[in-house]
């Protein structure tokens, strides 16, 4: 069974780049550029593994989107990781009190986040 990541970014570049490094795991990738649409595409595709989110998103930022996925039954239990270039002190302290599975700094290193997907994908290293 293949499994079904959620990218939740708004610049493109950032996008492009994050499908990029997940290549060789061979995930079906779903995007969405803002929360209203990360929100929709995650209920119409209840079979998410893990959801990516950029917490500075335009509109409803990725927190509010995180608050809400939890609300929802259905997607409550997926693991969401923060995807954020606001990395400083506290930054990730807040966003894991939140409730976020996990937490990645951009710029991104492509070796954390490997080991964040074989972690909640449950993959062989």
């Amino acid at each position: 069974m293949r499994h079904k990541i959620l990218i939740v970014e708004d610049n493109a570049i950032n996008l492009d780049l994050i499908t990029a490094m997940l290549e060789p795991f061979d995930l079906d990738i779903i995007t969405a550029e803002d929360g209203y649409e990360a929100l929709k595409k995650t209920y119409d595709n209840p079979d998410i593994s893990l959801i990516l989110l950029d917490i500075g998103l335009p509109g409803i930022d990725g927190t509010e989107v995180f608050k809400r996925l939890r609300y929802i039954e259905a997607s409550k239990d997926i693991p969401v990781v923060a995807i954020t270039a606001h990395a400083m002190a506290g930054n990730k302290e807040h966003l894991m009190s939140l409730g976020f599975n996990d937490f990645v700094a951009k710029p991104i290193d492509k070796k954390v986040l490997y080991e964040k997907i074989r972690e909640y994908l449950k993959l062989d290293r």
